[in-house]
C-alpha cells in the first residue's frame, strides 16, 4: 500500500493507522538434537539411494553448520590438513562471502571418506523431500506446536517434528547443538559467519528448560 502511494496510485492515508496493521506468525524453525542426528546417522539405508546420499549430504550440514549451497558441495579442494594434524574443511560461504574454517569430526571424516572427498550431487528440493521420510524411520515424531494465521487470526496446529524437517535444519542443528557443548560463541559465530552475537542468539534454538539445565552448572545456582 505505501509502495503504491509513493508511485501515485492512491492517496489514502489510513494505512499509517495504528489499527492498520498485518498478522504474523513465527516460523517454527526446529533444530534436531545430537541423538536425533545420531538415530539419522544410524539408518541402514542401503537399500535406498536417493534417501542415503539425502542423509549423508544432510548430515555434513549438521557437522559443519552451513548452508546448503555451501556444505552440499563440499570436495576435496576444501579439505586441507593443518600444521597440528587436525583435518578442516575450508570455503568461502557463496551467500556472504565470509572465509570460515571448520574442523572435521570423526563422524564428518566417515561420510567425506565414503565418497573420496567429492560429495554427490543433489537437488535441494529433492533432499528435503527424502530427509522428512529418513527422520520419520529415524522416529523423530515428537509433536511441535506450529502456528499459523487464518482470517486473520492467529491459531497453532500439530505437525509431526519429522515433517518441520529440511536442508536449513542441518545448519540451525549444528550451530545449536556446538552451542550446548558449550563452545564459545565467539568461536562458532567463526564457523557460521554470523557477525554479531545478537544476530546468533536469535538463529539457535534453545529452549527455556535447556537455558535452565545449562544455569544449574554455573556455580551461583550449584553452591560450588
Amino acid at each position: 500500500m505505501r509502495a503504491a502511494r509513493e508511485e501515485g496510485l492512491h492517496d489514502n492515508g489510513l494505512i499509517e493507522s495504528r489499527k492498520f496493521r498485518v498478522l504474523t506468525a513465527d516460523v517454527e524453525n526446529i533444530y534436531l538434537t545430537e541423538s536425533e542426528i545420531r538415530a539419522i546417522a544410524d539408518l541402514d539405508l542401503s537399500n535406498n539411494k536417493h534417501k542415503d546420499i539425502a542423509r549423508d549430504i544432510f548430515l555434513v550440514g549438521c557437522y559443519t553448520a552451513q548452508r546448503f549451497s555451501d556444505y552440499s558441495t563440499i570436495n576435496e579442494g576444501n579439505i586441507r590438513t593443518l600444521d597440528s594434524g587436525q583435518r578442516v574443511i575450508d570455503l568461502k560461504q557463496q551467500k556472504t562471502g565470509n572465509h570460515v574454517v571448520i574442523p572435521i569430526r570423526p563422524e564428518l571424516q566417515a561420510i567425506l571418506d565414503k565418497y573420496e572427498n567429492r560429495l554427490p550431487k543433489a537437488y535441494e528440493q529433492k533432499v528435503n523431500k527424502f530427509i522428512k521420510e529418513v527422520a520419520r524411520e529415524a522416529g523423530i515424531t515428537e509433536k511441535i506446536e506450529v502456528p499459523y494465521v487464518e482470517n486473520g487470526e492467529k491459531k497453532t496446529h500439530l505437525v509431526d517434528k519429522c515433517d518441520l524437517v529440511k536442508t536449513h535444519t542441518a545448519r540451525r542443528s549444528g550451530a545449536t547443538n556446538m552451542y550446548l557443548a558449550g563452545i564459545p560463541t565467539i568461536a562458532i559465530m567463526k564457523i557460521t559467519g554470523h557477525k554479531t552475537e545478537k544476530e546468533f542468539m536469535k538463529y539457535i534454538k534453545i529452549t527455556e528448560e535447556q537455558t535452565a539445565m545449562e544455569l544449574m552448572n554455573h556455580p551461583y545456582f550449584s553452591g560450588r
